[in-house]
């Protein structure tokens, strides 16, 4: 059938349309995650063991299932890397959002006396971590740069440490690379380990909370492994995240000091022309909202609403009790639980073939180091 030059010009713009879509909208990859949330959460349920036990209880979480689901599609499924734009969007995005709606079920008191209590045990971990790794990296002869950065992967909050410390020390992109992928594999290891060993030692849930904010490397994982508490994981996976918020606010002193001693090195030996380090920078926003949120819960300003609802309710006349507290502390459940889904389909495993394995050696004793001390200092 002859096409008139109009219905042509048509057809030519929505196919480009078609072409396109797949590779720039984000659109396919939120709704994976979305998909996976659902999938994980139905898993959780289903009445037979792994997921539940004889005693009603049900071991793996659903953060840590969906998890699981997104990492098992992105190194399975090669045609999942097409998701990357959505995926961003939900890990870069949404799950900062999804820690600030968390605030609104806490303390506000109890968050800064659990910060204070840590505060010091964090900032002697971070210390101790990052000379090991330093004296490891002499001793396994491995490149300084690549051995700082992986140690402040390991001491601080993952490859968001990494990215923060690189310019500072003028750490070559391939070194960032790497060090990011040792990090990413070793904190999704810690990630599982972390609830068998939790298990296992029989912690108690702030206990196990507090090790896991302490002793795994990036929040995402910390978040996972914290709900994964087989008694309590509302309670460990809160602290957890208070407990890694904290080693978090202590990245912009870390790269303060690490930035001073590089330059300090620089200027023994030629003219040092670094730029500025903005340090207002280094620690997030929502890490300041997060607070927040809490605060305006604490202060009743997120209250329990009733609603008197007449006979003319679509569903029916009586009162109904809104927490507003509780539904935006749920919201950011979800979200998070979204999000770990984003952080699964973006783990990929082959990248770790071309680095070696003396910088992976290092690693992997810099997180049996920072879990040792993590548990150390939390059973005080």
């Amino acid at each position: 059938m002859d096409l008139s030059p109009k219905e042509r010009a048509f057809e030519s713009r929505f196919r480009r349309k078609l072409s396109v879509w797949p590779q720039e909208s984000p659109w396919p990859g939120i709704c994976v995650c979305a998909l996976l949330t659902w999938l994980g959460a139905y898993l959780h349920r289903l009445p037979f063991p792994p997921f539940t036990l004889s005693g009603g209880l049900h071991p793996i979480s659903t953060v840590l299932l969906v998890l699981l689901l997104g990492m098992g599609v992105r190194n399975l499924i090669p045609a999942s890397a097409k998701l990357k734009p959505g995926v961003n969007t939900v890990v870069k995005k949404w799950l900062p959002v999804g820690i600030v709606l968390l605030g609104a079920g806490l303390n506000f008191y109890d968050l800064v006396q659990v910060a204070v209590q840590v505060m010091v045990g964090a900032a002697v971990l971070i210390a101790v971590v990052i000379v090991l790794t330093c004296v490891l990296t002499r001793w396994f002869q491995i490149q300084e740069k690549l051995g700082l950065l992986i140690g402040v992967g390991t001491a601080i909050c993952g490859s968001s440490a990494i990215v923060a410390v690189a310019p500072a020390v003028e750490a070559k992109e391939e070194e960032m690379a790497y060090s990011i992928g040792v990090i990413n594999l070793l904190g999704v290891v810690a990630m599982l380990v972390f609830p068998v060993l939790g298990s296992v030692f029989a912690l108690e849930a702030g206990v196990y909370g507090v090790w896991c904010g302490l002793g795994i490397h990036a929040t995402p994982q910390v978040i996972a492994a914290g709900f994964a508490h087989l008694g309590d994981g509302q309670t460990a996976g809160e602290m957890a995240t208070i407990v890694k918020l904290v080693r978090i606010s202590l990245l912009g002193p870390a790269v303060f000091v690490l930035g001073a001693w590089y330059a300090y090195r620089q200027r023994q030996q030629t003219a040092y022309l670094g730029g500025p380090v903005h340090y207002s920078k280094l620690v997030p926003g929502f890490v300041v909202l997060f607070l927040g949120m809490a605060l305006l819960r604490t202060t009743g300003l997120l209250p329990e609403v009733t609603l008197h609802m007449t006979d003319q309710f679509a569903f029916g006349a009586g009162d109904r009790l809104v927490d507003v507290a509780g539904i935006l502390s749920l919201t950011g459940k979800w979200i998070i639980t979204g999000a770990m889904a984003g952080v699964g389909l973006s783990t990929e495993f082959r990248t770790m073939k071309a680095g070696g394995f003396r910088p992976l050696m290092l690693g992997v004793l810099a997180a049996v180091g920072i879990a040792l001390l993590g548990l150390l200092i939390a059973s005080f």
